[in-house]
């Protein structure tokens, strides 16, 4: 077993032994018969309250049992946040988050296959984003604020490549994130909507 699954299995037991109420406590959070059930990231979530397992489903009956990233992003929210965790609505690279202290451009991608896409095909991109149900936001040439949880949420920022320089696609947190979950699920996080958007574009585009 590799350790990615082996950290995922620490995570789900962790999370199997942890206060019942205070999971269906978290703002959100719905039971469902055994499921307790939330948005993340633009998919309807399942976690199985007797196994540990993470499910999600689109509006459009697309369904898939959660990976590493996804089922550590649940579990943390789920288990590691605060109680009067509160978003603050304003913005900021990871580096910026209060209590981090490390420099670099932190979660912007330049030339990436993402970036690449969005700038092939704009409209597409923010297909994808509405259908996370991203809205609209004044940052970059394209920007968009997409809801993570019921109750935080992230920017992108996004920038057309030209004579000079590559596309950019940059990602922003509400200030107060690490209040809802440790710096590293960031990261976690920003990877599971990342690969929506790439497959979600992609089948989009295989639809034309």
């Amino acid at each position: 077993m590799d350790n990615y699954a082996v950290a995922l299995d620490r995570a789900r037991e962790a999370f199997l032994r942890y206060d019942r109420q205070k999971l269906l406590d978290r703002k959100g959070v719905v039971l469902e018969g055994q499921f307790l059930t939330f948005p993340f990231a633009g998919a309807k979530t399942f976690v199985d309250l007797e196994t540990g397992t993470v499910r999600f489903s689109y509006p459009d009956g697309t369904s898939w049992e959660g990976g590493f990233g996804e089922g550590l992003s649940v579990y943390d929210w789920l288990c590691d946040g605060q109680e009067d965790a509160a978003a603050s609505g304003e913005f900021c690279p990871v580096y910026s988050l209060p209590g981090v202290y490390v420099g670099g451009n932190g979660l912007m991608l330049k030339n990436d296959t993402l970036s690449q896409m969005a700038d092939r095909d704009p409209d597409r991109f923010r297909w994808a984003c509405r259908f996370l149900g991203g809205e609209p936001w004044p940052a970059g040439d394209i920007g968009f604020r997409i809801p993570l949880f019921c109750d935080l949420s992230a920017v992108l920022k996004f920038y057309h490549s030209d004579e000079e320089f590559p596309a950019q696609l940059t990602l922003l947190w509400d200030r107060n994130t690490l209040r809802f979950v440790r710096y590293e699920t960031v990261y976690y996080i920003a990877g599971v909507l990342m690969s929506r958007l790439k497959t979600l574009m992609g089948r989009h585009s295989a639809q034309k």
